[in-house]
């Protein structure tokens, strides 16, 4: 064989030794929406779950992670193009080969995705991935009617998924996975910190979707393991199963490998004979992972201090534990205590994005209706009750109400100020809630001369609210209301409830 073949041949071996995969990441995350939206919880924190796995598991380098949470679209706009000239970057001297992938969470309206007031169109996103040119792109959008992303390609909704994809330098494609349908709210809860879709799809990647044991999670494990528990645990709240939907276009041979379970230098084993376990990072007091019957019982984690809640039959366990590097920390029974938890069932605490409003924020109320009058032969006062009140379902409240009636004989007008107090529930669209209140006021009658007198009501009240938007709502309420006021000398208690039909803004 001559030197030049043989230089040839050695040029094309450390060539190819030298040809690597890239991998960059753009994880944006954003608690507010536009318009009258009511800023989610748990988006921007679901950003930094997503782009942690990324780095400890996923062959994202840290300077190659893009991380955006609470941004607006300048901010989006700039860090797409630097992250499009890093992958550019890359593929100069056409050896490496760069996989991207884009993650968003927070408010869509179908069309675009929603950074406070700015949006971000679905198309921009889809032209965006296109024009990086990268080997592989992987879009992730969890949000409400994130399914529409998928419609412009035809996207498919459903569990069957079989990506052919692998490392090498032949394959390209792209895939984008959608946590919802088109028309389906996405939805969050208190209790995993975090929206359904994406706690799936990281407790997946962390390890409980790697059902053929090789420790290494596929994009199709990871999207079968988040789409079925997606569905599981969104079917059993009264705010409506979700469906996460799916669109790729591919070639190649072989799985995409998106995370690496040996590559982390330490794990933690659950206990066997468990129905559900969460696993909470204590330093950032979040939940990484959710692990259930009929899936593996380790996970990945880097070394630290580890909270875990094991739910076995009718008993819920937890304790406080500590990985150390490269150990395999296998939880012990033992070690775990019983405890009594009163309302952290998924299903009370879940919430559809834009559902439970931040403490701070405040509700309008407009009603008309009537009270039934002091005097007996007054019949019922119509008028008009205008308040103020927490926006959650829970909180303090402060109203003012006015109204009048009149006979042949006889006008009487009241005027009360009222403050209180309620709770309630939320179930979609509606709402549902109970409290008591209390108030002073003035009742005045005119016969053939004014007269008056100070009154003190009080009595409890319930109410129920239909959303039409995110921020309006039709109301009924009703108030089962006593007075102490005087009349002909004496002190009485005289019962006048009251129904007011409205309006609920909420800003």
């Amino acid at each position: 064989m001559s030197r030049a073949v043989v230089l040839l041949l050695l040029l094309a071996w450390t060539a190819s030794a030298r040809a690597e995969t890239r991998r960059v990441a753009v994880v944006v995350g954003n608690n507010a929406g536009g318009g009258a939206q009511i800023p989610l919880r748990y988006a921007e924190i679901d950003a930094g779950k997503v782009s942690r796995v990324l780095v400890e598991l996923g062959g994202v380098e840290p300077a190659d992670l893009f991380l955006l949470q609470g941004k607006q679209l300048p901010a989006l706009e700039d860090t797409l193009r630097r992250a499009k000239a890093k992958i550019t970057a890359y593929q100069q001297d056409g050896l490496d080969r760069v996989v991207v992938i884009f993650y968003y969470s927070g408010h869509s309206d179908g069309v675009a995705l929603e950074l406070g007031k700015d949006r971000f169109t679905f198309a921009a996103l889809r032209t965006w991935l296109q024009d990086t040119g990268a080997e592989v792109r992987l879009g992730l959008v969890d949000s409400c009617k994130s399914g529409a992303l998928l419609r412009t390609k035809g996207g498919t909704p459903g569990p069957a998924f079989q990506i052919r994809l692998t490392d090498d330098l032949s394959s390209t494609g792209e895939a984008l996975l959608t946590s919802s349908a088109a028309d389906e709210d996405a939805l969050e809860s208190k209790e995993i910190g975090g929206s359904f879709f994406t706690h799936h799809l990281v407790s997946g990647l962390r390890g409980a979707a790697d059902i053929s044991g090789d420790a290494r999670v596929t994009l199709s494990e990871a999207y079968q393991y988040a789409y079925k528990h997606t569905i599981t645990t969104s079917g059993a709240t009264l705010a409506g199963t979700q469906h996460p939907a799916y669109d790729y276009r591919m070639s190649g041979q072989g799985e995409l490998i998106l995370t690496e379970l040996a590559q982390p230098t330490a794990a933690l084993v659950l206990p066997d004979g468990f129905d559900r376990a969460l696993v909470i990072e204590v330093a950032r007091d979040q939940v990484i992972a959710e692990l259930g019957r009929g899936v593996p019982a380790q996970i990945a984690v880097l070394p630290g201090r580890y909270g875990v809640r094991a739910w076995k039959q009718d008993r819920v366990f937890e304790g406080k534990l500590w990985v150390g590097a490269n150990e395999v920390r296998a939880v012990r029974w033992n070690e775990l205590h019983t405890i009594t938890i009163t309302s952290s069932t998924p299903k009370g605490d879940v919430l559809a994005h834009a559902d439970e409003p931040p403490s701070s924020a405040r509700a309008f109320t407009f009603g008309a209706g009537g009270r039934v009058g002091v005097a007996r032969q007054i019949g019922v006062l119509t008028g008009a009750r205008v308040g103020v009140r927490a926006a959650r379902n829970h909180g303090l409240s402060l109203a003012l109400d006015l109204t009048t009636a009149s006979t042949d004989m006889l006008r009487e007008t009241s005027a009360f100020v009222f403050g209180g107090y309620r709770v309630g529930f939320s179930a979609g669209r509606l709402r549902g809630w109970a409290g008591g209140e209390v108030g002073v006021g003035a009742v005045l009658q005119s016969l053939k001369e004014t007269t008056w007198t100070g009154a003190l009501a009080f009595g409890p009240f319930a109410g129920v609210a239909v959303g039409v938007t995110p921020s309006i709502a039709i109301t009924v309420e009703a108030h089962v209301t006593g007075s102490l006021l005087e009349r002909d000398g004496q002190t009485e208690l005289v019962p006048h409830p009251a129904v007011w039909l409205g309006l609920d803004w909420r800003r």
